[in-house]
């Protein structure tokens, strides 16, 4: 259940945003009174720890930060990575589909033609998990049909020519289920419990400092909550780059698209 929740939370920039400012403000709020007690308890003693303890909290927050933005960024240049590769495989097997017999040239041209489409189908369908459905179950009819163009061109003509496009084929196909496991795989939830946690602390204890010192302090009441809160929804948004302002770039595969167009007749 928590898993799902994260993954709900998670999955958009929109969502995260506001659920942190809510939360680290919150626990910034809630300190500040807190630390008022103690500024006027008097107690000089406690009032010196707690610099120690807000630097420790602080550099545990920024070391959490930069490994959650590392990961996050390594997935995404794998994503973008992989439309490359993808588009590649397609292109190299919609030219080596002239190397076929007759009779499945054509046949195999277009479906490269429609597969590249429902690609981008699939990227433009953002989080709709019906058109994502759609575009998946799409692809896969699509590559059975090719599969099936290249076991008859094997059966026609079995030599190493045809060997050469059932080898580009499988290459398509593995890039697919390699897609699809890099689009599934995400920063793990425990990672955002664990770094929601300590910048709660770190806002908590820097808002208690504020108190303890009796007069608040702009930047510890909303500018760190906010920009700890604007990085946590960016590295989000990297994370599962479709419900936010990052997105990765389908532009290989619309230039293959324009360039295995069918050519226009000429009048």
């Amino acid at each position: 259940m928590l898993d799902s929740f994260l993954s709900y939370v998670f999955s958009s920039q929109w969502r995260v945003l506001p659920v942190c400012l809510v939360l680290l403000i919150a626990a910034t709020e809630l300190s500040y009174h807190c630390g008022l007690r103690l500024h006027l308890s008097k107690d000089e003693a406690r009032k010196g720890q707690i610099g120690g303890i807000q630097g420790a909290i602080l550099g545990l927050l920024a070391l959490l930060l930069g490994f959650t933005f590392a990961l996050a960024v390594q997935r995404y240049e794998t994503r973008r990575t992989l439309v490359v590769e993808e588009a590649n495989a397609i292109g190299t097997t919609y030219l080596r589909a002239a190397l076929l017999p007759p009779s499945h040239q054509s046949a195999v041209e277009d479906l490269c033609r429609r597969y590249v489409e429902m690609r981008l189908n699939y990227y433009d369908a953002g989080q709709d998990p019906e058109k994502l459905d759609a575009a998946e179950e799409g692809g896969a009819l699509i590559q059975r049909d090719l599969w099936t163009h290249a076991v008859a061109a094997a059966g026609e003509a079995p030599n190493p020519i045809t060997a050469t496009f059932i080898t580009t084929l499988n290459e398509l196909i593995d890039l697919d289920a390699t897609r699809l496991n890099a689009l599934r795989t995400h920063v793990p939830g425990a990672v955002w419990i664990i770094l929601l946690a300590v910048a709660a602390s770190g806002c908590y204890v820097s808002g208690y400092a504020s108190g303890a010192s009796g007069a608040r302090s702009t930047f510890s009441s909303f500018v760190l909550p906010v920009l700890i809160a604007l990085v946590i929804s960016l590295i989000s948004d990297i994370d599962r780059p479709r419900g936010g302002l990052i997105s990765i770039k389908q532009q290989p595969m619309i230039d293959l698209q324009n360039s295995i167009a069918p050519a226009a007749p000429q009048s």
